[in-house]
């Protein structure tokens, strides 16, 4: 076998096991964590149901664990189907440094960095949690997946007046939006898509549990960033590129009013020791295996559950229930007392075809 047909292979494989149905249009929400990502993939699979494969990753480790295959790219699987004729776009979005950077330490602040419950960590004075989050501060989330990972060689800047960009290359059609403009996602990828996309607020951290929700509150009223640390924030190169000038001055002097004395944060070297020590110590699974509220099967009763919850979405009302495969199986049982059809039975035979996708 020559290494083109072996690659085509591997390219094969891997899109088999990310994608569950066959088609011709694939949205790849590829994104840094926490940065309202989560929202998009299943406002977008909600509204588009079967007519795109989404597929929702950060980087070829995450790639790693859902294929089990290594020394690909991302980029190389998003060409790939490009070059075969498919439909692709490719979504990223910034997130203002500061909060991006709260939530990503949030988001392991229970499994990664205290290695303990978050009950008891609810119980740590405040200034605890204020002080590592600070050691931690530069080395958090501050990178863009648009001018870093997608291999274009003449990025455009963001369009300021209809608050997206767009680019096409090669086929591959390229979207940049902002969370701060998420009221407005509903219109600008029902303009994108040409289809009504509703927007559900999905996997935000100070509704994912009570007492994470709390904290993270608290955490968030409570603190204030050192001097050394807000300079740092005052040169963030994608501050300036995704904010214009009125936006940037707003953001800098909302925190400014906000400030105290420098702190030591961790250099390099503790840096990396911390990283390590923290990966030996943990024990706490932070895997969520119902990690959306629309996981993106496609059998009949989860199709039949996601129209619901789009028109429900549509009326404006607020979604918390989960389309989770195993439960619509599960509420069949709700169905045994049906009366029955004139054949006598209680179900047609094709009544609730289950057609497993995951």
């Amino acid at each position: 076998m020559n290494i083109e047909n072996k690659t085509k292979n591997i390219m094969e494989e891997i899109i088999n096991k990310l994608f569950k149905i066959s088609t011709n249009n694939y949205i790849f929400i590829y994104t840094p964590p926490k940065v309202g990502s989560t929202t998009l993939v299943t406002s977008l699979r909600v509204s588009l149901n079967k007519s795109y494969n989404i597929i929702h990753i950060h980087d070829e480790i995450m790639l790693n664990v859902l294929t089990g295959i290594n020394n690909v790219k991302i980029m190389d699987i998003i060409k790939f189907l490009s070059n075969n004729g498919k439909n692709v776009y490719v979504i990223d979005v910034y997130r203002t440094p500061i909060e991006r950077k709260i939530s990503e330490f949030f988001e392991k602040i229970s499994s990664y960095h205290f290695n303990n419950t978050i009950e008891n960590i609810n119980n740590y004075d405040i200034n605890r949690i204020v002080n590592r989050f600070n050691k931690l501060f530069p080395y958090l989330e501050n990178g863009d997946h648009y001018f870093e990972k997608y291999e274009i060689t003449e990025p455009i800047y963001f369009d300021f007046k209809n608050k997206y960009t767009i680019q096409e290359l090669n086929n591959i059609k390229y979207i940049k939006l902002r969370l701060c403009d998420s009221s407005m996602w509903n219109v600008i990828l029902s303009n994108i898509f040409k289809i009504d996309v509703v927007i559900i607020k999905d996997y935000i951290t100070e509704n994912k549990s009570i007492v994470i929700g709390e904290l993270y509150k608290k955490f968030k009223n409570y603190y204030k960033i050192p001097k050394n640390l807000f300079e740092i924030i005052k040169k963030d190169k994608y501050l300036n590129i995704y904010y214009n000038e009125i936006e940037r001055k707003e953001y800098l002097n909302l925190w400014e009013e906000k400030l105290t004395e420098d702190v030591l944060f961790y250099t390099e070297n503790e840096y990396n020791f911390y990283i390590q020590l923290c990966l030996e110590n943990q024990y706490i699974n932070d895997i969520d295996y119902n990690h959306y509220i629309d996981n993106g099967c496609f059998c009949n009763l989860c199709t039949k559950k996601r129209k619901q919850i789009y028109l429900n979405a549509k009326n404006g009302e607020k979604i918390t229930d989960k389309i989770i495969h195993e439960n619509e199986i599960s509420s069949i049982k709700y169905f045994k007392y049906i009366k029955p059809n004139k054949s006598g039975r209680k179900f047609s035979p094709n009544q609730f075809s289950i057609h497993l996708t995951s």
